[in-house]
């Protein structure tokens, strides 16, 4: 940018290219100073009432936005019409310039960078033509809005209500709905900062053109869909990793089309027998893993998938058998995207050429084209033939067709699954699918890929299935990297939803807030006042931002002298110290630690750097810090590690359905420190074995990684095969792999068991993914995989990797830190 700027202010028409640059460029100023000042004006009054809404209704999350509570989800067009407009008139601001100053020159000289800067103008007129199409949107279907039966939808239950927009014309084809449970997780940071579209679960319908009714605003789309029992919450907890429930509302119009979002308020209700929130929770590479139990209108994992209304797979019926034909440019909102961005780019590579740039760069963008020109043709000509027939599946990828062919005995095939890619941008679970065949020796094959809808992928693979006789599995495999963090919270005894902030912290958010809205205004002042003579580096006397707490390091061990000091602080203080230095392998401080812990019992909570020292002390690699975790934990929820206070549990997890989760889970604590171990053992397994619910035999499982005997792996590991949620397997799995307080050689044992569960031809593709992460984990090895790769593994080193573990100190475990 400063490049354009520069060449563009020294061209031969400078002072009328400096006119014009100077006026677009206070443009910009004026609109990102005000834009600034105004966000910090009504921001401080929003951050104020939202706070005051939070603490008045304190275990109501559904009531802290004010459509929700006025029983509605306003459309996200209105809010995606502004920001369209704002993307427009800052980019055309900065990119007009060159347009008017630079390209008539370059058009008059011939100069090939004429192609650059014009497609650099292009980024601007589409967003110009994006934001005239938004307010077109607005302007033709108004305020839209969902009104909703019910104030909070339920789990369990039914989503019912109506979408009132104004609509002056027939929906020939309907109205499609979507209902999505959406995780949106940001990764990353600067600018390798992300955000990936999960979608958990999601269910379609079509509302036929006669049902839609007279409304506030002219007409009413009617809606209604049935969710599942297990069901996350609505989750904004972690701005990182949040769980959204989002309808999506499209209709084929004359002109715009109509298309709407709306994010709906899910959430179990008081009477509810579950806590709100997973802990520890591993994420894992399929689209099951959280534990839905599907309705009939979205994704159950067996049975038959209704064919969509419409599909773009052509299905005929040849000498051959029955073929599944999905042609070329089936999904063009993509393949003009790439292609806009392959021709971009083609003329950057053309300019570097005939500018006669350094070779290095012209080969550098040389090969980026050819893949963009490759993945440009695959996306737009590509198409692809499954054929069925004779006990063998035919498969042909390609451009025109023209790929080779692969033929598979249907004898071979593991399983055949629809398969998800990340999304990024949106929330409206717009993902592109796939078909994958896994064969029994752990190979896999891409069918058919580019397919825009998850019932169609969902039907086909049914299809396949039925022709090919296998069991149908019909769940969405999402292909998640494992960088992607889980969203832990730690249950509590008293409250199933996210406690508000305290009046405290939210004051102390917005005098900070405010102390850098400030500082920023009078640093402006001051570099722009006649007193600016001063030197660079004059430092202001605002306020410094709050940082998140930052790791302490100590220079020594525990010496006597810190001993006085540390007994002669707060509790707080004391429990943070003392478990930051055991983080570190202080043994000195270890000792003081359990000597106090139960000295500080209603005396310490749960603030930012504890909640910081719980999580690193829970995955420590000396199991002894892993055992002072536990004795925190205990510690911070009040109860002491003796019999009464296993009695009051195993009462209350009888009695209260809303604390059994919590109570099981407390009571494997217990147990791990030795407390009434043989009884607890025997209540925790009952629950894991045959409660109802499946988030308490979750937390059950969880509960039972304390236990610390190696007979307990065997029972986690009947959960990991049997127990009929996801999400309970998900948990077992992990805690036979690294989770808890098992040594090395305790979990190395079960490597022979993962073995023969990779090698069973019937064992799902979700679960032989979990299997081979629980193997690498437990062994430290990266092996693809394969079952025959891991046998042929342990055969050779089984029992030099079991030496090696016999010969760690007990506690010495695979860990963070």
């Amino acid at each position: 940018m400063l490049v354009l700027f520069a060449q563009l202010t020294t061209w031969s028409n400078a002072p009328f290219a400096k006119t014009i640059t100077s006026v677009m460029a206070s443009l910009v100023l004026v609109l990102v100073g005000g834009g600034l000042i105004y966000a910090a004006i009504s921001g401080y009054g929003r951050l104020k009432k939202q706070a005051a809404i939070e603490e008045s209704n304190p275990l109501s999350p559904w009531l802290w936005r004010t459509d929700w509570a006025s029983r509605r989800a306003g459309s996200q067009n209105k809010s995606s019409e502004i920001a369209s407009w704002i993307m427009a008139i800052f980019c055309n601001l900065i990119t007009l310039p060159f347009l008017f100053g630079m390209v008539p020159d370059f058009l008059r000289h011939g100069d090939p960078r004429v192609i650059l800067l014009l497609g650099f103008n292009l980024v601007g007129a589409i967003l110009f033509i994006n934001a005239v199409r938004a307010t077109i949107r607005h302007r033709r279907f108004d305020n839209t809005y969902f009104e909703f039966d019910a104030l909070p939808f339920s789990p369990g239950e039914y989503v019912r209500g109506r979408i009132h927009l104004k609509l002056d014309t027939l929906a020939e084809h309907g109205i499609n709905l979507r209902l999505s449970c959406v995780r949106k997780v940001v990764a990353g940071s600067g600018n390798n900062r992300s955000t990936n579209q999960i979608v958990m679960w999601q269910a379609e319908q079509n509302v036929p053109a006669g049902a839609v009714g007279p409304g506030p605003l002219g007409r009413a789309i009617p809606v209604n869909f049935s969710i599942s029992a297990e069901s996350p919450n609505t989750d904004h907890d972690n701005p990182s990793d949040q769980i959204l429930w989002m309808l999506h509302a499209q209709a084929d119009m004359p002109g715009v089309d109509y298309s709407d979002d709306f994010e709906i308020p899910v959430f179990r209700g008081a009477a509810s027998s579950t806590p709100a929130s997973d802990f520890g929770t591993r994420i894992t590479t399929g689209a099951d893993n959280f534990g839905f139990a599907a309705p009939q209108t979205g994704d159950a994992d067996s049975g038959e998938v209704p064919q969509p209304a419409h599909t773009k797979v052509v299905v005929s019926m040849g000498s051959g058998g029955t073929e599944f034909y999905f042609p070329a440019f089936r999904s063009p909102g993509r393949a003009l995207i790439l292609l806009l961005v392959t021709v971009f780019w083609s003329a950057a590579a053309f300019v570097l050429y005939h500018t006669h740039a350094p070779i290095f760069f012209f080969i550098i963008f040389g090969f980026v084209d050819l893949l963009l020109i490759a993945g440009a043709l695959h996306v737009t000509l590509g198409s692809a033939r499954i054929s069925m027939g004779s006990g063998e599946i035919l498969s042909r990828m390609g451009i025109f067709g023209l790929g080779r062919a692969r033929r598979i005995q249907v004898s071979n095939v593991a399983s055949i699954v629809a398969v998800a890619s990340m999304q990024q941008g949106t929330s409206s679970g717009n993902h592109l699918y796939a078909i994958r065949v896994r064969l029994k020796d752990g190979r896999k094959f891409t069918l058919a890929d580019e397919i825009d809808s998850r019932q169609e992928a969902r039907w086909v693979v049914t299809q396949i299935e039925t022709l090919a006789g296998l069991r149908l599995d019909t769940h969405v495999e999402v292909d998640l990297p494992l960088g992607v963090p889980p969203q832990p919270l730690r249950p509590t005894s008293s409250q199933v939803f996210t406690p508000s902030r305290s009046s405290t912290s939210t004051t102390a958010s917005l005098g900070v807030f405010f102390a850098m809205v400030t500082g920023m205004i009078g640093f402006m002042v001051w570099r722009m006042s006649p007193f600016s003579v001063h030197r660079d580096n004059s430092r202001t006397a605002a306020a410094a931002p709050a940082k998140p707490t930052a790791r302490r390091i100590f220079s020594a061990p525990l010496t006597n002298a810190d001993v006085g000091r540390v007994r002669a602080l707060p509790a707080q203080a004391q429990a943070e110290e003392l478990l930051e230095r055991a983080i570190g392998h202080d043994l000195a401080a270890l000792d003081l630690f359990d000597q106090q812990v139960g000295r500080w019992i209603g005396h310490i909570q749960m603030s930012d750097l504890m909640k910081q020292l719980e999580q690193r002390s829970r995955f420590s690699k000396d199991l002894r810090v892993r055992y002072a975790n536990v004795d925190i934990n205990l510690a911070l929820e009040g109860w002491q590690k003796n019999k009464q206070a296993a009695d009051l549990l195993i009462e209350r997890g009888s009695t209260d359905p809303r604390y059994r989760a919590s109570a099981v889970y407390y009571l494997g604590m217990l147990a791990g420190r030795g407390v009434d171990y043989e009884r607890i053992h025997g209540v925790l397994l009952n629950y894991a074995r045959y409660d109802q619910d499946a988030t308490v035999r979750r937390w059950a499982v969880e509960g039972m990684r304390f236990l610390r005997e190696e007979n307990v792996l065997d029972e986690l590991f009947t959960s990991f095969t049997e127990d009929p949620a996801p999400s309970v397997r998900d948990r077992a799995g992990c805690n036979i792999s690294d989770c808890g307080i098992f040594t090395r050689k305790q979990r190395m044992r079960m490597v022979p068991k993962l073995l023969d569960l990779a090698m069973n031809p019937r064992t799902t593709g979700q679960m032989r993914s979990w299997t081979f992460l629980t193997l690498q984990e437990i062994t430290d090895e990266t092996l693809p995989a394969d079952a025959i790769i891991w046998s042929r593994w342990y055969q050779e080193h089984g029992s030099e990797k079991m030496a090696e573990f016999e010969r760690l100190e007990w506690w010495q475990v695979r860990g963070d830190e």
